[in-house]
């Protein structure tokens, strides 16, 4: 077995060495490691600290593209059988590979789990476990990922899990760093909701088109369902923008499509759904608008 840790670096040279010594120190067991960094571009100290590491780790690098075009060739570019991702300014606990292994022997697509928050200085934000889904918390059998290739971002894997395929550990494998320019730094905003709205509706899109021609791993009605589930999350983020934007017409429109994109999927109706009637009724947004 062998296991690729697939690192996205742009301009996070600073935190670089830490993730990639998080790769090599995994504690040993019966698999084989590669470790690969893909550069999108960076200006900074990325490329010096690629070439303190030159002949333990594998670097590719190419003019920058974006979070997407990255992903993709950590899938595409990587050798192993698994795939675990991670972000530059993330890294792993020691014994991440020897408790994913006996999943990745279960034969789980989609291996997920739990993650410690840190400040930029690496000190711990709380003493809490706090949940994944997020790029360094996933590990992803590498042929099922490379059929659904081009992704926007690591919501459209998410898709392996949706089919049945998935696995949520309660452990914690990773560190995330929480600063400005962390993804979830950022969710501050309607920006980061209409983005996500965008987003989700792509990986929609995009399902719908993949059930005519399904990958091996499932079957044509399955990605209808699950392209209408995530066309109602979709609605749902749409809500939540034209709610912090005091929008409350656009946000009940978006409630009657996101209830009946939910109704056709293969979750149907939950408890969330009266949640969302409730606060677009009110006019409340999950959070106020940064200014």
């Amino acid at each position: 077995m062998k296991i690729t840790c697939s690192i996205l670096c742009y301009n996070y040279g600073r935190y670089l060495a830490q993730a990639i010594e998080s790769c090599l120190n995994q504690q040993p067991g019966d698999y084989e490691l590669e470790v690969l960094v893909i550069d999108d571009g960076s200006t900074d100290e990325t490329s010096e600290v690629c070439q303190y590491y030159q002949n333990r780790i594998r670097v590719l690098r190419s003019s920058n593209q974006g979070f997407g075009s990255t992903l993709d060739k950590c899938i595409r570019e990587a050798s192993g059988d698994y795939v675990c991702l991670l972000d530059a300014d993330d890294y792993f606990t020691s014994n991440k590979i020897l408790s994913l292994l006996p999943h990745i022997v279960s034969g789980y697509l989609y291996i997920e789990h739990k993650k410690y928050l840190i400040q930029t200085d690496g000190t711990a934000i709380d003493s809490r476990i706090h949940g994944g889904g997020n790029t360094s918390t996933l590990c992803l059998n590498r042929t099922a990922a490379l059929s659904l290739l081009p992704v926007k971002n690591e919501i459209f894997f998410h898709t392996l899990k949706a089919a049945g395929h998935g696995i949520e550990l309660n452990e914690p494998l990773a560190f995330y760093r929480v600063h400005n320019s962390s993804m979830m730094g950022s969710k501050t905003s309607e920006l980061w909701y209409a983005h996500l709205a965008e987003v989700t509706h792509i990986l929609a899109d995009k399902l719908l088109l993949m059930s005519q021609k399904p990958p091996s791993w499932t079957n044509s009605m399955s990605l209808i369902k699950i392209s209408r589930e995530y066309l109602s999350i979709a609605h749902y983020d749409e809500i939540e923008v034209a709610l912090q934007l005091g929008h409350r017409g656009k946000a009940l429109l978006a409630c009657v499509n996101c209830l009946l994109a939910s109704v056709r999927s293969q979750s149907g109706l939950q408890v969330w759904h009266g949640k969302v009637i409730a606060r677009a009724l009110l006019g409340k947004p999950l959070v106020s608008r940064n200014y």
